[in-house]
């Protein structure tokens, strides 16, 4: 897979800060198009100390991960966009899991994974395009579900001012002669919330399904 320049450069600095600044693998900034020897070459590492350049990352940003608001921060315009699309949708699929619990997972977290994240990315893509720059390097995303019957999956808000732009729910239907199903949906800020915007459904069984996070 071929990283964009500026991710292999926050791999550089990653790396180089959870060592202290003694190594940096200086290799990931060479053009893809370069190949690198057969022959293994000690000097693609080199041996510098970097503490004094890094200190706002090693003060600021987890030594655990180069998370998105890592990210946010380094990312170059052109790549802003799609950067938080990208993050938003690998979320939106490990939190929808953790949402449902190992049970409802292993039967339809396929499913949810296949049909409806990609129906929130497209979703989340269409509100943040028209987003300036300082606003988009603000979105944060929820990280905590709501359990028992709550519909929360995540909401996408602006750090820089607490508020939410969009709200991503599932709620639970059981029409008359008929089983269970997943009604998953969003809100949007443009409306106060008011509206339900579906994204897609998906079927359960004729029994009650578990609780969230169960």
């Amino acid at each position: 897979m071929k990283f964009p320049l500026w991710m292999r450069k926050l791999f550089v600095a990653f790396v180089a800060v959870i060592t202290l600044g003694t190594v940096v693998p200086t290799g990931y900034l060479a053009d893809d198009k370069t190949k690198p020897s057969e022959n293994y070459q000690d000097d693609s590492f080199l041996l510098v100390d970097t503490r004094d350049e890094l200190t706002d990352l090693n003060d600021n940003e987890s030594q655990d991960e180069l998370d998105w608001p890592s990210l946010a921060k380094y990312a170059p315009s052109s790549e802003l966009l799609t950067g938080f699309v990208n993050y938003a949708s690998v979320q939106s699929e490990e939190i929808g899991l953790v949402k449902f619990g190992e049970t409802i997972s292993n039967r339809v977290g396929n499913e949810y994974t296949d049909t409806i994240v990609p129906k929130i990315t497209e979703a989340i893509e269409s509100s943040v395009k028209l987003l300036d720059e300082e606003t988009i390097r603000s979105l944060r995303l929820t990280d905590k579900p709501s359990s028992g019957y709550g519909e929360r999956i995540m909401h996408v808000y602006n750090e820089e001012t607490g508020e939410d732009l969009l709200r991503f729910h599932v709620r639970r239907d059981h029409p008359p002669q008929d089983g269970y199903w997943f009604n998953f949906h969003y809100h949007d800020a443009s409306d106060d919330f008011e509206e339900h915007y579906e994204v897609g459904k998906i079927y359960w069984d004729k029994n009650t399904p578990p609780k969230w996070l169960s």
